[in-house]
């Protein structure tokens, strides 16, 4: 099955070089591999064109942010003939076998968008993302499988159903993508990986995490407002009306607008705004501190 990788990048030259040649080593073939530059001002696109040649590169206008990257990657992959997408960030660490081990899970799971689990490596191993067993919309709660930043347990293996699913490892079948019309560029920046795996399941297909299948993640150098990254209370209450910020405000409404039922979605935003600001007095300098 014809497979491709798509990443959208902007002005992170040594990341991107990096996963580019992690995926050089992947053991499974029939793959490609699509790079979406959105107006990088560090020499990427320049550099990828030179030295990486197989790697279709498309390019963006500079505000395209990562949902409209993601859907333009994902369009170019479709045109070349793209059976399954792999959505994967640049600043991910991974083995050879990523690819292979992806597409023998779909073959097994054609019905279903399937996930990565997602650590840190810091002195030791670290859960950043294992799935959600549940969301409790009126408490604006994920009910998760393993807390983020907590050590990784023994045993951990196998498929599990998820509610959301994250854009660091998930392989989508071109089938479902087309199904749900790709990602909502309502989500300019994030929360359009949720809002995916959560509009495939309405559309009557499975969300699964793999704990076989492990991609590391950079964390520190995600985006702003995150509540476990060190930064003053200023910059953190000015990331709410920032819309391309992980706590935007217009995203959080976008968010719960779209999936709580009707009767609880303001509710529910009110309470997700004070377990956002509750986590940052509590956790802003967790990351640092592993």
């Amino acid at each position: 099955m014809k497979i491709f990788v798509v990443i959208a990048v902007f002005n992170r030259k040594a990341y991107t070089i990096q996963c580019l040649q992690q995926l050089q080593k992947q053991t499974y073939n029939n793959m490609g591999v699509v790079l979406v530059d959105d107006g990088s001002k560090d020499g990427t696109y320049e550099y990828v064109q030179q030295n990486f040649p197989e790697v279709i590169l498309v390019k963006g206008t500079g505000d395209w942010w990562w949902t409209k990257s993601m859907n333009q990657g994902c369009y170019a992959a479709i045109e070349k003939g793209a059976e399954l997408i792999l959505s994967l960030n640049d600043d991910t660490l991974f083995d050879s076998t990523l690819v292979e081990r992806m597409v023998d899970l779909h073959k097994q799971n054609p019905d279903a968008a399937i996930g990565s689990l997602n650590l840190i490596k810091k002195q030791q191993e670290y859960i950043f993302f294992s799935g959600i067993k549940n969301i409790v919309w009126w408490k604006a709660k994920e009910i998760k499988y393993h807390k983020a930043f907590t050590p990784l347990p023994e045993g951990l293996h196998g498929l599990h159903p998820t509610k959301c699913l994250n854009g660091r490892g998930t392989l989508i079948p071109v089938s479902i993508f087309k199904k749900v019309d790709g990602y909502n560029e309502q989500f300019v920046q994030y929360a359009s990986d949720y809002d995916l795996a959560l509009r495939i399941q309405k559309a009557g297909y499975r969300c699964l995490i793999s704990y076989d299948v492990i991609v590391y993640s950079f964390v520190e150098d995600t985006g702003g407002g995150k509540s476990f990254i060190k930064q003053s209370s200023s910059t953190f209450f000015k990331s709410f009306l920032n819309p391309y910020s992980q706590t935007s405000l217009k995203m959080t409404y976008q968010y719960y607008k779209s999936h709580a039922p009707i009767l609880v979605f303001l509710p529910a935003m009110g309470v997700q705004i004070l377990r956002t600001v509750y986590a940052f007095y509590k956790k802003r300098n967790l990351v640092s501190k592993l």
